[in-house]
């Protein structure tokens, strides 16, 4: 009887696996074919629909602590697993942490990207009101970046001031800052600036104003979103924590681990176990960061 409970059980999580093996292998094609489609546009598109990209200053001052705990507590149960019996277990316990080491790091990098959105925010609005003692592009930003808080956009800024102090022209001094920091709403001001030189103050400011609207309502509907979420993504990371959980107690525990490790197929269930639970950990957490974009 508990031989045929746990055949059931196998073939379940198998065909459940696979599906979700689809599912991924299919997601991760479209992927590919939409980069394909990316790279193929027209180089004035591109310029139009530039994709966020990677903060590189902001990835590298991140604190690295909790995926090396991750990393550690996997390398750990891996150990463990081979020591004892379980080196299929072992090589998945590898895999699974080095995964979560990446995964973890991209995730850093887009909640850096929404701190320097808000950072453009304060930026925009400082350099208004600079702008209105101080009517030259250069100028009011210096009087600007005085006030912004935020490391990576601060510094960013200051060393365009600084290539503009040594000669540079202007629109080499924008598309230095553009470059460092990537993000679509720096990309306005910045185009802003540029044309400073074509309108007159007044000008200037409305269009100021407006952006400065806009990076306002969007603060709102983020502080809004972040309450409507908060249920969504708590439930999310008590499932993650308890798959955890459940994954290094099949290990540690002498019952389980005896139960597991003693063929080759048990091993293989346990393995289909974690990586269901995986991969739907992935998917809702996947859906959740596109929600978060879309709406942020």
């Amino acid at each position: 009887m508990f031989e045929l409970f746990t055949r059931l059980l196998f073939d379940g999580a198998s065909a459940l696996a696979a599906g979700l093996t689809v599912y991924v292998v299919l997601s991760t094609m479209l992927n590919v074919a939409q980069r394909i489609y990316q790279r193929r546009r027209p180089h004035w598109l591109r310029q139009l629909q530039r994709p966020y990209k990677p903060l590189p200053a902001a990835r590298a001052r991140q604190s690295n602590v909790g995926r090396l705990i991750l990393l550690g507590a996997a390398t750990g149960l891996a150990l463990k697993a081979a020591v004892t019996g379980g080196a299929l277990v072992a090589i998945f316990l590898l895999v699974v942490g080095l995964a979560l080491y990446v995964y973890l790091g991209r995730r850093t990098s887009s909640m850096a990207r929404e701190q320097v959105t808000d950072a453009v925010g304060e930026l925009i609005a400082a350099y208004y009101s600079a702008y209105l003692v101080i009517p030259t592009v250069f100028g009011a930003l210096a009087e600007a970046v005085k006030t912004q808080t935020n490391p990576f956009l601060q510094d960013a800024t200051q060393r365009a001031l600084d290539a503009f102090g040594t000669g540079k022209t202007t629109e080499q001094v924008l598309e230095q800052l553009e470059h460092e920091i990537q993000n679509a709403y720096l990309s306005q001001f910045t185009f802003i600036l540029r044309h400073t030189s074509e309108s007159n103050q007044k000008e200037i400011l409305n269009t100021l104003r407006d952006l400065g609207h806009r990076l306002e309502q969007r603060k709102r509907l983020k502080d809004r979103s972040r309450v409507a979420l908060a249920l969504v993504s708590g439930t999310v990371r008590f499932l993650q924590a308890a798959n955890g959980a459940v994954m290094a107690l099949a290990v540690l525990a002498p019952f389980w681990w005896d139960f597991y490790s003693s063929s080759i197929s048990r091993q293989a269930l346990l393995m289909m176990g974690g990586t269901i639970a995986l991969l739907g950990s992935w998917y809702f957490e996947n859906q959740l960061m596109q929600l978060r974009e879309r709406v942020l």
